[in-house]
């Protein structure tokens, strides 16, 4: 029962109390714990970093546990394992958790033993049917099974929302997929300004095509993005 994950469990609840006790808990047995208050603030440090699962709260400010969890399956973090938290014990509210994509629902008040179990099921079942899945063009390989990504003999450092990217573009290669396709993948139906696809474009293209002789992702003006080998005089960027 004690068999830790490598990533930090994303712990997202407004009550301070409760979240203390259950962040110390955790940690006490070995868990890494990495806590938000808020939905927002959920969505985007999930969006920068690794996780195991998300504990998330259905009640919080800004946004709200269903919706959060509504994102992370769309877009985010479609394969991370969300146990939800609620203080109503109506079979409504269960049913649209697990309509959100809830793995696993627990009532206040809970026992944290049983909160430790039922995180370590999910964690486990999760990592039982994630598929060991290698995307591969030219010399760069992504893991999907790892989350690792590599071109040559470097490892390629990402955020979670740029590895995001690489991987759906790797996915439709050598197709060209269009901005707004892929504002949708990332975002569904509320991206954020127009110049943050833009950005993560960017810097994931500084991290997969820094100081290499063949560029691997290009930018089609007014139309989109692929992931592909390019001859020189073809290239669109």
């Amino acid at each position: 029962m004690n068999d830790a994950p490598n990533a930090p469990v994303l712990l997202v609840e407004d009550n301070f109390d409760l979240a203390g006790n259950i962040q110390d808990y955790l940690e006490q047995r070995g868990w890494s714990v990495d806590y938000v208050p808020n939905g927002a603030l959920a969505l985007h440090r999930v969006s920068e970093q690794t996780h195991a699962a998300v504990i998330l709260d259905l009640r919080l400010p800004v946004i709200d546990g269903l919706e959060v969890c509504r994102r992370l399956r769309s877009s985010i973090a479609p394969r991370i394992p969300v146990l939800m938290l609620t203080a109503a014990d109506l079979l409504d509210d269960r049913l649209t958790g697990f309509a959100a994509g809830a793995d696993d629902y627990m009532v206040k008040p809970f026992a944290l033993p049983e909160l430790l179990a039922r995180l370590h099921a999910i964690v486990r079942r999760s990592s039982a049917q994630s598929p060991s899945s290698v995307l591969r063009l030219h010399d760069l390989e992504l893991n999907s099974s790892t989350r690792e990504v590599r071109r040559g003999d470097r490892r390629l450092v990402l955020t979670r929302m740029d590895y995001s990217i690489l991987e759906y573009l790797l996915a439709r290669s050598p197709a060209v997929v269009p901005r707004q396709e892929l504002e949708r993948h990332l975002w569904a139906d509320d991206p954020p300004g127009s110049d943050a696809l833009r950005t993560h474009i960017a810097t994931l293209r500084a991290e997969v095509d820094r100081a290499e002789s063949t560029a691997l992702l290009h930018t089609h003006r007014g139309v989109g993005y692929q992931m592909a080998v390019v001859e020189p005089e073809s290239r669109n960027e």
